[in-house]
């Protein structure tokens, strides 16, 4: 591992590579030092035992038979002498062997090619003895050693015990000295050829080394280049990714000159969703690739453009003179997206929503900027503007109530939510006939919060699903143990527009349901005409699908929206709920009150149930039901409530000879309830 980290870096450094050659060289030369010195030893090893072998076999074939035991250890007649003189004088003259000595167990000399070594002692020296054992031995006997009685040169002495038919021991053994130098010649030739072998065998090794590191270090900077750039650029349209981003737009704050500013722009594909989910998930990732190139197309050359991720993309435009090239520059991109782009085979127009914020003004860390350009684009999908410019009076956004997104999660998990109920009584009979649920954050450090305060960033978020589902919950489960205690109430749920895109929620809601056993009649869902028209077919899926469940739907803030009312007969809906800004003024405004009038009278013509939001007052109370109007909802009824203050409010308005299972009415007249002062 440490030589391929090392290699590594050699890759990035061609310098480097040379260096790794090198020093990958001294443990080639090392092994090659150890292996000469191992292969040196093994050589003379080989010899010496070649030699043991020869003079093993000289003895058996030779002296062993020309001699008896007993010669051996009595010493030699004259006539047995003779024979070993002529034998040993033919090895003398050729060279090949300097001395020959036999000698018994107690080391006398039994014969010899020197007469005057006859009948002497030898020193027991380590080899003698290992002979007399019965094992051969050989050693490098220098010239002055009186073993070999101050022979000349160097010698070879090898010692073989001569055993003889009969006996398990050696009767003594033979010594043969043979010239050390053509022996030493042999191992320096052999050692030398062994040299050149070994040093040829390690330089092709080193050259396959250098090789491969060579070819490794080429791939991995190959390789390095790919990991740079994926891990700088989206891997599914090539653009520079986030990270990338914000490094380009760091370099540009530091480059730009005091006469120009560096603008940020975040974009949002709108109803992409749409478009992934109808066409599949391929048709949308080409979608995706050919976006890059047609916002390109509206830039400079110095300009970038990024993908952060999913439908949503940033564009930089470093040393640009002012704002308004800046908003001229989002103009030119919108004109290129709306062009029509081909995939799975239909023609397709492209609407964004850009938010931009420009350095210095917004912000001088790049963080800021993309939060503040992120801010101005939720701004611009909102008001169907196509691109806003970031600026202070985009309160709501502020970074103090953006980080209420990321605490959301937790009080979602953390029961820090919970609900109020606001009644909803019959014009008709000023009975309760339901309430409907209204979530409250009670936050640690903030202390109550309102749904505005966070419902629409959650709607930003992929936070605002489980908020429904928690809302959803929370109701249900009040719902039934309201049923469980004998009230006979309906509950009434806001839905958001991200939840009417979701095709998981009419599942949601019936496993809820079946959950607390709470019959799909008792619940109402509320919906906005604005978030009907944003996305019709797949809002009019979504509704039927909850329709055909038995769950009461309704549209609340009804005149302030854009539908058709063509399109409104189609909703399967059974209830609309005029917005408050026509009732609280209807009293004092009489276009007010002919709107509130004529909603009432559409309703009916259309076999709706009509409810006004936003009664404060008893003439307005007695005006709505002289209308027509079906049910009221307001402060002059009563404030949303917490579980228990909405029950006490409903049993003191109960009369004592109705049944409790079924309806709540007024103790002095149906016409005109008590109201309970607002707070």
């Amino acid at each position: 591992m440490k030589k391929l980290s090392a290699l590594a870096r050699a890759a990035r450094n061609p310098s480097l590579l040379v260096k790794f050659e090198l020093l990958s060289l001294i443990p080639v030369l090392l092994l090659g030092v150890v292996l000469a010195t191992t292969l040196k030893g093994t050589i003379r090893e080989r010899t010496l035992a070649d030699a043991r072998q020869d003079a093993t076999l000289i003895a058996d074939l030779s002296f062993r038979q020309m001699l008896s035991r007993g010669e051996v250890e009595d010493g030699l007649g004259p006539a047995a002498k003779r024979n070993l003189d002529s034998v040993v004088a033919g090895s003398l003259k050729d060279d090949e062997i300097t001395r020959v000595v036999i000698y018994n167990r107690d080391l006398r000399v039994a014969y010899s090619d020197l007469d005057r070594l006859v009948g002497r002692k030898l020193d027991a020296s380590p080899e003698l003895k290992t002979s007399l054992s019965g094992k051969s031995t050989s050693a490098v006997v220098p010239a002055a050693d009186g073993r070999s009685e101050r022979l000349e040169q160097e010698t070879l002495g090898t010692y073989v015990p001569l055993r003889f038919p009969g006996t398990k021991t050696p009767a003594g053994g033979l010594a043969l000295y043979q010239p050390f130098e053509p022996i030493a010649a042999g191992i320096a030739d052999d050692t030398r050829a062994l040299y050149l072998i070994l040093l040829a065998g390690l330089a092709v090794l080193w050259a396959a080394i250098a090789r491969i590191a060579s070819g490794a270090s080429k791939q991995l900077r190959r390789q390095a280049t790919d990991n740079e750039r994926q891990a700088q650029h989206d891997a599914l349209t090539g653009l520079p990714n986030r990270a990338l981003f914000r490094d380009l737009v760091t370099s540009a704050m530091a480059a730009r000159p005091k006469s120009s500013v560096v603008a940020v722009m975040v974009m949002d594909l709108d109803r992409f969703k749409e478009i992934n989910d109808t066409l599949g998930h391929y048709n949308g990732d080409l979608l995706l690739q050919r976006v890059g190139p047609r916002i390109r197309r509206a830039l400079r050359e110095a300009d970038t453009v990024a993908r952060l991720g999913g439908d949503e993309y940033a564009v930089l435009l470093p040393e640009i003179p002012d704002a308004k090239a800046v908003s001229h520059a989002a103009q030119r991109i919108l004109k290129e997206l709306r062009e029509p782009i081909v995939a799975g085979g239909l023609a397709l127009e492209i609407e964004a929503s850009i938010g931009i914020a420009i350095f210095p003004d917004h912000g001088d860390r790049v963080d800021t900027l993309l939060q503040r350009a992120d801010v101005a684009m939720y701004t611009a999908k909102e008001a169907h503007s196509g691109f806003e410019i970031y600026s202070a009076e985009q309160h709501e956004y502020s970074p103090d109530r953006l980080a209420l997104v990321g605490e959301l999660r937790r009080a979602i998990d953390e029961k820090e939510l919970l609900l109020h109920y606001q009644p909803k009584a019959s014009l008709e009979t000023g009975r309760i006939i339901g309430v409907e649920g209204l979530v409250r954050w009670q936050h640690p450090r903030r202390g109550m919060l309102r749904p505005d305060e966070f419902v629409g960033l959650a709607e930003h978020t992929s936070l605002i699903s489980p908020l429904t589902l928690f809302v959803l919950e929370e109701a249900i489960v009040q719902c039934r143990r309201w049923q469980k205690e004998g009230h006979k109430l309906t509950v009434a749920v806001n839905l958001s527009v991200r939840n009417l895109m979701d095709r998981q929620l009419p599942k949601d809601v019936a496993r809820l349901l079946e959950k607390h056993s709470l019959s799909p009649d008792r619940l109402e869902l509320e919906i906005t005409e604005s978030m009907v028209m944003s996305e019709p077919r797949r809002a009019l899926a979504v509704l039927c699908e909850l329709s055909d469940m038995g769950i009461a739907l309704s549209i609340d803030d009804f005149g302030t929206g854009y539908s058709s009312l063509a399109y409104l007969k189609k909703l399967p809906v059974q209830a609309i709920k005029i917005d408050k800004s026509f009732v609280m003024d209807m009293i004092e405004d009489a276009d007010n009150g002919m709107i509130v009038q004529s909603t009432v009278d559409l309703g009916q013509n259309l076999g709706l149930k009509v409810v006004a939001e936003g009664v404060e007052s008893e003439e307005a109370w007695r005006r709505l039901a002289a209308m027509g109007c079906d049910t009221a909802q307001g402060f002059f009824l009563a404030k949303p409530l917490p579980v228990e203050e909405l029950m006490s409010f409903i049993l003191g308005r109960a009369p004592a000879t109705d049944e409790p299972a079924r309806t709540y009415a007024a103790p002095q007249t149906v016409a005109a309830p008590q109201p309970l002062r607002a707070v």
